[in-house]
């Protein structure tokens, strides 16, 4: 059975030094970076709602929280400094997935209700995390350790394998997964980027192209739908990236180009026509697809030739919801001049069921992210699911 608990993280009134949406993404930052080199696989974790985390292992049926104090004690001196009075707070309910979400949800007025013993009866084991102490909750005095304790357990050794992931994307009009983005996670990391802001070309090019040499067991694994394939943009426009790249490209199975589209990512704002020219001579024969991801809700569609792209995809700000969903707004407001060219809109990284339901409201023809669908282990095809049963969650292959 798996461990599934929500980390809420509360700061008190006398440590909040700004409005609430720069405070929850700041300590969103210092707990992601936190639990990125923390909290390893195969155990996950993921941001749900600010100043919440959904913290999951799969080898214990209950966590020890006294593993967590080290983040309350990271997150009160990179935010206050060592010395400063007052406590950064946590707390974890240990639950089912409706009881978790539905903490991830509580308001700040049902957390201090909570700390302060005004809400009892709960079934829920809920335990309090400070830089000094850890306590539980609910049941009140009771044990703070998991079933089996911690240091019983065997301990996973080495750095968990380089191995393909998966997240679907959905057609936001038919209502189904259409296919599935491959995600090739390193050893040791949530991501090729988490342990390196600024990759060396080399490093981006052996990423992309271990992800490729992963693409014919995974198109064979999923009877229909498409497989987006991660390609740097700037290994495109180099020589050397794109020699290797290309020798990566030939090594596929052949028969495979209707079955793939690539997603370039770091897509600039306004790319060059040579430069779009260079990439597309390099993909076309081996993609159906491409896909353009961008950072930047103004990406300049005017500029971009009709045939260079059949999509574009942006990838949503690290931030408040709130300039999420503004640079949501922005890219989608300029819908008129993607259909004049033919290009579809997507967004990446839909994190919330608010954001999720703003892509809707907002026309937004394919979505992903974690609002979407978890990481999967195997891709997905083409499988229906109304748009109110996401995310898709502990998908299993039909035998």
């Amino acid at each position: 059975m798996t461990a599934v608990a929500c980390l809420r993280i509360v700061v008190g009134e006398e440590l909040l030094f700004a409005d609430i949406d720069t405070m929850a993404d700041l300590v969103a930052k210092v707990a992601s970076s936190y639990l990125d080199t923390r909290w390893l696989w195969p155990r996950r974790y993921g941001l749900v709602a600010p100043f919440a985390f959904v913290l999951a292992d799969p080898r214990v049926t209950l966590l020890d929280p006294r593993e967590l104090q080290a983040l309350a004690a990271e997150l009160h001196s990179k935010l206050f400094g060592q010395e400063s009075e007052g406590d950064v707070t946590l707390l974890t309910l240990e639950g089912d997935q409706s009881e978790v979400m539905n903490f991830a949800g509580a308001t700040r007025e049902e957390i201090r209700a909570l700390l302060s013993g005004e809400i009892e009866g709960i079934s829920s084991r809920v335990c309090k995390i400070t830089r000094h102490e850890v306590v539980s909750v609910s049941p009140k005095g009771g044990s703070i350790l998991g079933v089996p304790p911690y240091e019983q357990l065997e301990e996973v050794t080495g750095e968990p394998p380089a191995r393909a992931t998966y997240r679907g994307v959905y057609s936001v009009q038919h209502e189904r997964f259409i296919g599935s983005a491959l995600i090739w996670q390193e050893q040791g990391q949530h991501s090729f980027r988490s342990g390196e802001l600024h990759p060396t070309e080399q490093a981006v090019t052996e990423h992309d192209a271990f992800g490729i040499a992963a693409a014919g067991e995974a198109v064979r694994s999923m009877p229909s739908g498409r497989l987006f394939l991660p390609i740097s943009f700037s290994s495109l426009i180099k020589p050397s990236g794109r020699t290797a790249l290309t020798q990566a490209l030939q090594a596929m199975p052949p028969g495979m180009r209707m079955r793939l589209a690539a997603t370039v990512y770091d897509t600039p704002r306004s790319p060059t026509f040579p430069a779009m020219t260079q990439a597309r001579n390099v993909l076309d024969p081996f993609f159906a697809n491409i896909d353009l991801c961008v950072t930047d809700p103004a990406f300049q569609i005017d500029y971009l030739a009709q045939d260079m792209a059949r999509s574009v995809t942006l990838v949503l700000p690290a931030g408040p919801e709130k300039s999420r969903l503004a640079a949501m707004a922005r890219f989608m407001s300029e819908a008129g001049a993607y259909q004049r060219k033919r290009i579809l809109q997507g967004l990446a990284d839909v994190r919330t069921r608010r954001e999720l339901e703003a892509c809707v409201r907002l026309g937004a023809l394919f979505v992903t992210g974690p609002a979407v669908c978890e990481v999967l282990e195997e891709p997905i095809g083409h499988i229906p699911c109304p748009e109110m049963n996401l995310p898709l969650r502990n998908w299993q292959k039909a035998a």
